[in-house]
């Protein structure tokens, strides 16, 4: 299904999968697959990475990106659209907040001095979804 509109049981999907495997374009056009963490806020899934990354460093060249969520039971999202990119200072609320969704609280705190050991700045990509398509989430 091709729709634009998020369903309750879309949301409740985009809360509970652990990654988004996101299709950014190289230079030579070709693609590069990340599995990426993510929050899926204000209708738009919200990344947080190093400045020295692939992903990054191909979005900052075309902002064209996809990506896919699925599961074994066969249900997947599939969107597709143009990131928007910012970088985040420190205390880095935005990957606080991904952080808390993937880690236990006991991990979360080792978690952060890993993060806060590779600098100051985090990448923050924003992509706003411009087709989505569902199955089995209807």
């Amino acid at each position: 299904m091709t729709n634009s509109t998020i369903t309750p049981e879309v949301e409740e999907f985009l809360a509970s999968e652990p990654n988004l495997i996101l299709a950014t374009l190289r230079k030579d056009s070709g693609p590069q697959l990340s599995p990426v963490w993510f929050l899926w806020r204000d209708d738009m899934f919200i990344i947080s990475t190093t400045l020295t990354t692939a992903k990054w460093r191909n979005l900052k060249r075309d902002q064209r990106c996809s990506g896919i969520i699925d599961n074994p039971n066969g249900k997947y999202i599939y969107v597709s659209g143009v990131a928007e990119l910012s970088v985040e200072e420190v205390p880095l609320p935005i990957t606080t907040a991904i952080v808390h969704k993937y880690k236990t609280p006991e991990e979360f705190n080792p978690y952060m001095e890993v993060v806060h050991g590779r600098g100051n700045r985090r990448g923050i990509i924003q992509l706003k979804p411009d087709r989505i398509v569902t199955r089995e989430l209807d």
